[in-house]
């Protein structure tokens, strides 16, 4: 009997072996996946892991200040600060003044490019021109040098040396790249079983026609452009450059500690103005004309304004630009509300806090939701109204409301950096496409404007307008 079960149990063992081997060489497979990134990083200084908990205790002991103890314990590896301070430099309100003549050269060549386009047809692909005026914009402020997407003769292909024609095909590639569960089976994939993402990405990468095939072959083509653009002008600098790359440069090859500012982080900040400065600005561009052509009141009031301020020749100072044209002000603001641009922001709580009368314990990840604060009837009353006035500083609604019920850009220390750029480039084109136009909706435009979201917010279809020339032009 004894024979009996030891052969069973020995045959059971064989007949299992190579499922248990299996299972073992799968389940280390996995593990050197899953710990291969931190093998690569580990003579990164940081805290020592645990094994096999890795940095559970640490996380544990300092919750939501383990940043602050990061930083304080292992230096610049974990401070964002230093960068954010650089790039803060760069739009102080003297160096902002110092763009307003680029940016009201822009926007007179934009106001140009609309007069080109209307002697062949009476429709003007706005939203594709503003991609076109804030792009020429970022090039020429962030890189220093020109797109030439303003030219003319806007169907013809700029000269390649300045990456023109790569960037202008490389920024509507950009918009038209889902987020959503339609586009990257990996991104949908990473979703159900965040593990899979990576080596599907991997795999669906080398196969053309997929998403990930496209994001990989753009994203390959802009570090290829961008990094030549960087040695270029590493060999060019000059004391003269005052664009952000040439600020970024300088803090490479000057800084002591030369590892706080690579080549990577250079490419990275560069890409992120490029993207964020065009299209965010484009979209707040495009649907303030849309909106003030769809309230002819509206308009009346903006065009008197601008009119009032001086000669269509007039550049407005800073000064100006903060002081002479209030109506503006609250015109971009109300825009900005009935289209919220960035819908949710992230904040997690330092501290045991109260909102609304439930207590949220230290470490809470909070979502704004800006777009539904927007709309919300207590803070503005008929929300779905487009009335400017709402934001007069004089009167009793905005004295009322919440200092924080409109923050389209967000808050805090990570509120968005370029703001007063985006502002102060709205306000110039604005100023400058009213002094020669006023706009009404294109009959082929569809019917309410409708959006999605790309790696930013976007439009389904273009904002196309039809631009009446005003007197004197």
């Amino acid at each position: 009997m004894e024979d009996r079960v030891y052969e069973m149990v020995e045959s059971l063992v064989r007949s299992c072996a190579p499922f248990f081997l299996a299972s073992v060489a799968l389940l280390l497979g996995f593990l050197v996946y899953l710990y291969a990134p931190y093998w690569r990083v580990r003579r990164v200084p940081g805290p020592p892991a645990t094994f096999p908990v890795g940095h559970i205790p640490f996380l544990a002991k300092h919750g939501p200040d383990i940043l602050r103890a990061f930083a304080k314990n292992y230096g610049p590896i974990f401070r964002w600060t230093s960068t954010r301070n650089l790039i803060t430099s760069l739009y102080q309100p003297a160096h902002l003044a110092s763009l307003i003549p680029t940016m009201h050269h822009y926007a007179t060549s934009f106001c140009h490019t609309i007069s080109t386009i209307q002697r062949n047809r009476e429709d003007v692909p706005f939203s594709e021109l503003s991609l076109r005026l804030t792009m020429s914009v970022i090039g020429k402020t962030v890189f220093g040098i020109e797109f030439g997407l303003l030219n003319d003769d806007s169907s013809g292909c700029c000269n390649d040396d300045d990456g023109s024609c790569f960037l202008r095909h490389l920024i509507y590639s950009v918009t038209y790249l889902k987020m959503d569960l339609s586009g990257s089976l990996s991104t949908t994939l990473g979703m159900i079983a965040p593990v899979l993402q990576k080596p599907c990405r991997e795999i669906f990468k080398r196969i053309p026609g997929t998403a990930d095939y496209k994001l990989h072959q753009i994203n390959q083509r802009l570090r290829e452009r961008i990094d030549a653009i960087i040695a270029k002008r590493s060999i060019e600098m000059t004391r003269e450059h005052k664009d952000l790359l040439a600020a970024l440069l300088n803090a490479r090859d000057t800084r002591l500690d030369g590892n706080l500012l690579t080549d990577s982080h250079v490419r990275t900040l560069a890409v992120e103005h490029l993207i964020a400065g065009t299209i965010s600005v484009a979209f707040t561009l495009s649907m303030t004309v849309y909106l003030v052509s769809q309230h002819p009141e509206v308009e009346k009031k903006l065009v008197e304004e601008i009119d009032r301020f001086g000669p269509r020749d007039l550049i407005p100072t800073s000064d100006d630009l903060h002081f002479m044209f209030p109506y503006l002000d609250q015109v971009i603001k109300e825009s900005m509300r009935t289209y919220t641009l960035a819908p949710l922001v992230a904040r997690e709580t330092s501290q045991q806090v109260e909102i609304g009368g439930y207590v949220l314990p230290k470490g809470t990840w909070v979502w704004l939701a800006l777009g539904v604060v927007a709309k919300d009837p207590e803070l503005f009353p008929e929300p779905d109204v487009f009335r400017p006035e709402r934001f007069d500083p004089a009167g009793d609604e905005e004295k009322r409301r919440h200092p924080y019920a409109h923050i389209p850009f967000g808050i805090g220390p990570r509120e968005c950096i370029a703001q007063k750029f985006a502002i102060q480039e709205v306000k110039l084109a604005l100023i400058q496409l009213y002094r020669h136009y006023v706009f009404r909706r294109s009959p082929k435009m569809e019917l309410p404007p409708e959006f999605q979201y790309r790696l930013i917010l976007w439009f389904k279809r273009d904002i196309i307008l039809r631009a009446i020339k005003r007197g004197s032009d």
